[in-house]
């Protein structure tokens, strides 16, 4: 399985920190730039310079984003002009990510509701650049198919100016962001982790680990800060295959909620709701509740990141007054990928999705993609089981 490892346990992480180690491990500098220039270009003038440098004798790579945009927008027209760019959809995905822990941040710290929060320094030009630059790199790499780990965070102390003025470090959105992560103070009066840094952490790291991974490394990338410090400002990414047993050890969130004045129908609709809006399963228990009433008890796997997000779809389509949050658990789970497969039914041909289990490369286990083979049952008029057995065979003949 590959596996990625962002070391900023030193000098904390920016955005242009962690796009320069990615392209320092191997993404293309040309195409990343050329992504965060287009990304730029709505928002503001924006001049982009990607270098080759060394810090203490070594070789390592620097991002400078240069811009006189300050930023002044509303997070939903941030996030309308994003999806205008056509980027590549999981690049897409995980920029809107990346924005929506910023903009969740930023409403808690100055106490707005998203739709009227105004973005200032994360939503200027250089900011919105660093961050589709850093998931186009990422995406290059190919990280987006396996898991990335993270160590501690460090974060600096003293004051800095903001547009709202002086402000503590670390900054309090960035505190808001790493809220519940591994972080370590570091003695520089300078901010290392920067609201954009913490948020492209969050959003990539599958979890974040107190020692380097059991890995074989193959490709090593160092990305270059700013700001003088008197240890190497730099953050370290290590690629590799992950070591060990094949089994993903995932960080996930419980949410849970009791009901009992809610309908079979409304339950089902939400599991399939939350379901669509990322949860990773979701069920439903028939339970025996106060004064004898029946009802159900909703349990809901979700990222850590997404908690917050579900629990409110939660109560939205049930009406339950709270959901209970059982933090930083964890699960074993084997790799999985989506594989399209060429079938040929009732005289048409269809590319249906099916999910493919392996433990250290070697198949597991496979099953067709419900949804998929729903839709070709509708158009065909063939059992439903008879066409996810048909897509099976043709998914056993293809991986073998």
């Amino acid at each position: 399985m590959k596996l990625a490892f962002i070391d900023c346990s030193i000098a904390g992480v920016s955005g242009d920190m962690l796009t320069a180690a990615l392209i320092d491990a191997g993404a293309s500098a040309q195409r990343v730039k050329r992504a965060m220039l287009a990304a730029a270009k709505p928002f503001g003038s924006v001049e982009v310079g990607i270098k080759r440098v060394k810090v203490n004798e070594i070789k390592a790579t620097r991002v400078d984003v240069k811009t006189s945009d300050k930023g002044g927008r509303t997070y939903p027209k941030i996030v309308g002009r994003v999806k205008r760019l056509r980027l590549p959809l999981k690049v897409e995905r995980t920029v809107l990510e990346t924005l929506g822990v910023l903009a969740r941040a930023e409403a808690r710290v100055h106490r707005k509701r998203l739709e009227r929060l105004v973005l200032h320094e994360v939503g200027a030009a250089d900011a919105i650049a660093d961050i589709v630059g850093c998931c186009t790199a990422a995406n290059e790499l190919g990280l987006f198919e396996g898991e990335i780990l993270a160590s501690e965070v460090a974060v600096g102390k003293g004051a800095t100016k903001f547009i709202h003025g002086e402000l503590p470090l670390p900054a309090p959105a960035t505190l808001e962001i790493l809220r519940g992560k591994p972080i370590r103070g570091v003695a520089a009066n300078v901010e290392l982790t920067t609201p954009t840094g913490a948020a492209l952490l969050v959003t990539l790291v599958n979890r974040f680990v107190n020692v380097y991974p059991a890995m074989r490394i193959d490709a090593i990338g160092y990305g270059v800060g700013a700001r003088k410090l008197p240890s190497p400002n730099l953050v370290r990414v290590c690629m590799g295959e992950a070591r060990g047993h094949g089994l993903k050890l995932q960080e996930i969130a419980l949410l849970e909620t009791n009901v009992d004045d809610v309908s079979g129908e409304v339950v089902g609709y939400t599991i399939e709701k939350l379901l669509a809006e990322g949860a990773l399963d979701a069920s439903a228990v028939p339970v025996l509740m106060k004064k004898g009433r029946p009802g159900f008890l909703i349990k809901v796997l979700v990222k850590p990141k997404d908690a917050e997000r579900l629990a409110h779809v939660l109560m939205s389509e049930t009406g339950t007054l709270g959901v209970r949050v059982l933090p930083t658990m964890h699960r074993y789970a084997l790799e999985r990928e989506i594989v399209q497969v060429d079938i040929k039914l009732a005289g048409r041909k269809f590319k249906p999705r099916v999910k493919v289990a392996r433990e250290r490369g070697n198949l597991v286990g496979f099953a067709a993609e419900y949804e998929d083979a729903k839709e070709i049952a509708e158009r065909t008029g063939l059992p439903l089981r008879e066409v996810m057995r048909r897509v099976e065979e043709a998914a056993r003949r293809k991986i073998r």
